[in-house]
């Protein structure tokens, strides 16, 4: 392709670091602290959901259960 280009160029947006670039400490610090408590978050809400699941599963074995027993009498 001419002047150096090719199909895949990236925009000047795109975000990738290079040999060259470096990030603080304290900044590879607070963003792997971010993401540990993105992952713990992620944990929470998988569990509250198995709870809510098994919530809603007895509830409806107990309304189903109270539709029966209005029915037998």
């Amino acid at each position: 392709m001419p002047n150096g280009t090719s199909k895949n160029s990236r925009s000047t947006y795109d975000i990738e670091p290079t040999a060259h670039q470096t990030y603080s400490p304290q900044l590879t610090n607070t963003l792997e602290h971010i993401v540990q408590q993105l992952d713990i978050l992620t944990k929470t809400v998988a569990i509250l959901e198995t709870r809510l699941t098994m919530t809603e599963s007895k509830l409806q074995d107990i309304n189903e259960q109270e539709q029966n027993n209005h029915k037998k009498v």
